[in-house]
């Protein structure tokens, strides 16, 4: 009788250990989500039903597209994983995505491996990430007819060569697809970059800093190399939508600055300006 009694009450515990799941994967998962769209005024697009395990570990698993018109965001067929074994480790999680848009730019093939440091139970506190993939830039005919006209004139002028590669590294990332590879740590409304390398025909960047999501505010530095040899040191500093630029060669040729709206003049093909400059330093 006390062994029926027994088996009854662990049959019992294990019953509602997996009605207690069986909420949290039918109710809280689908309100979190929900929860999401609200805050950041997105639209999710489960793909299929999101998949919770509890054997052998806890893990969730999802797949979806999201698209936030405002800001002009896209994000094609993402896979997120998160997991945590029971040894106490820290969750882990794996974030795939073929096609990411933002504005003009666009990643492919993006794969994040990460850990969630910190984390309470309604916000992530601290993340570790490892992002790579390809980036590119969606331009029209019209900005790539720009963009290939001013580095044509650019290459034309009586200017220190520096300014040509300048030129030349411009027109190679925004035509044509890089590769990069980097870390990167969210904690406390900061994005620190601890590296960010790209790839583009002879040109590498390296590049560090941080951007503090609060204040939208970008410090960040890079060094432009051809092979091993550096040629450019470049810093960007102020309000994301619009820091200002500095950069020095290391043939001392070049020390200027402007900022990023300047590039967007250039796209729009509006010249005068840029070639006021130049040809101050021709």
């Amino acid at each position: 009788m006390i062994k029926k009694i027994l088996l009854l009450f662990i049959a019992l515990i294990v019953c509602v250990f997996f009605f207690i799941f069986y909420l949290i994967d039918k109710i809280y998962v689908n309100k979190y989500i929900k929860n999401l769209e609200e805050n950041l005024n997105v639209n999710i697009s489960l793909k299929e039903p999101h998949q919770l395990t509890i054997v052998p570990n806890l893990s969730l698993l999802v797949k979806f597209d999201l698209e936030k018109n405002n800001n002009k965001l896209f994000l094609e067929d993402v896979e997120l994983n998160i997991k945590r074994d029971y040894n106490l480790k820290k969750p882990i999680f794996n974030f795939n995505s073929t096609n990411i848009k933002v504005d003009k730019l666009k990643l492919d093939n993006l794969s994040i491996s990460g850990e969630i440091n910190e984390y309470s139970f309604n916000n992530l506190l601290k993340l570790t990430l490892f992002p790579e993939g390809y980036l590119s830039f969606t331009l029209n005919n019209e900005d790539k007819q720009s963009l290939q006209f001013v580095n044509i004139i650019i290459k034309k002028l009586n200017i220190p060569k520096a300014y040509k590669q300048l030129s030349n590294l411009i027109f190679n990332y925004l035509n044509d697809k890089s590769f990069f590879t980097s870390k990167i740590i969210y904690e406390d409304e900061y994005i620190y970059i601890d590296y960010f390398e790209a790839f583009n025909n002879e040109y590498t960047i390296v590049l560090a800093g941080k951007y503090n999501l609060e204040n939208e505010f970008v410090d960040v530095q890079a060094i432009v190399k051809i092979e091993k040899n550096k040629i450019f040191k470049i810093n960007a500093l102020g309000n994301i939508d619009n820091p200002e630029i500095k950069v020095f060669s290391y043939d001392k040729s070049i020390n200027m600055k402007f900022n990023i709206n300047d590039i967007n003049q250039v796209l729009s093909g509006n010249f005068e300006e840029i070639y006021q400059n130049l040809l101050l330093n021709e």
